[in-house]
């Protein structure tokens, strides 16, 4: 790596030889363990880069999965998706709804303004040349995270290796550098993956519920859009589609109704007071 591309800012964490602790924190893909007080402490490693080098291969990754991401998060646009969470759908308003996902258009243009903001400083640090403000703003969607990426990708160690400078974020002007490039990233695509499911929520037990093989441990199954979609057993792995899932609760649900509790009929020496036969 060339020695332009340095750390430009002495962080306070940085050891006698030059060394500092990866910027990922607790979060660290390859942490130091330490005994404290009889306790293992997780610490991040010591690297003298922002990040250690997992971590920046995950940064890496994380910047060659955008362009799949952002595809997929941009074929979100024209549809509504119900909550993971589930539930009833609550009518508010007696208006048309929006055509477009909402949310799926802000993750895009978080995308598309983190993205363009490093790609500015990368090209001044990499001495290329400088973005046409004008020109830029008239540019489509595709365009700016094509050459943003490109820009990025083709010089990532000059990304991680910026020295803080002031930069726009949510109306206000704070200190950057290439560890927030870095966290920056791998949010991004975290969030890609949180909005198209890729991350679901743990499997919901469908207590009361018994498998053909006679245990209770039927988990829910989602589909690419966290919808329920059936359940797998965790005792026999024998999976059920929704429309199996379906026909066994419907089968377990049967017996149930039909069973009658069958009158008792007095005997001649029953006690009617206390009950007693």
């Amino acid at each position: 790596m060339s020695r332009r591309y340095w750390i430009h800012s002495a962080p306070d964490d940085y050891t006698e030889d030059g060394q500092r602790e990866c910027a990922r924190g607790d979060r660290c893909s390859a942490p130091r363990l330490s005994d404290e007080s009889g306790r293992t402490v997780r610490l991040p490693a010591l690297t003298y880069q922002a990040f250690c080098p997992q971590d920046r291969n995950a940064i890496s990754k994380a910047l060659n999965d955008l362009p799949e991401l952002f595809v997929r998060v941009h074929q979100r646009l024209d549809k509504t998706f119900q909550a993971v969470a589930g539930g009833p759908i609550v009518a508010v308003s007696k208006t048309a709804p929006v055509p477009l996902s909402l949310a799926a258009d802000e993750l895009l243009r978080l995308i598309l303004a983190t993205l363009v903001s490093w790609e500015e400083r990368v090209r001044t640090v990499a001495r290329l040349k400088p973005l046409d403000t004008a020109t830029s703003r008239r540019r489509r969607d595709g365009v700016v995270f094509s050459q943003s990426w490109t820009i990025l990708a083709a010089h990532l160690d000059a990304l991680l290796a910026l020295g803080a400078e002031p930069m726009l974020r949510d109306g206000e002007f704070v200190d950057l550098d290439g560890a927030d490039a870095g966290l920056d990233l791998l949010d991004l695509a975290h969030r890609c993956r949180r909005f198209l499911t890729d991350t679901k929520q743990p499997s919901r037990h469908l207590s009361g519920v018994y498998c053909d093989c006679g245990y209770p441990e039927l988990f829910e199954l989602l589909d690419d859009d966290g919808q329920p979609a059936g359940a797998r057993c965790r005792q026999c792995r024998a999976e059920y589609d929704a429309e199996q899932y379906t026909d066994l609760t419907r089968a377990r649900v049967e017996p149930v109704k039909s069973y009658r509790r069958r009158p008792l009929q007095p005997a001649g020496r029953d006690d009617h007071t206390s009950r007693r036969a």
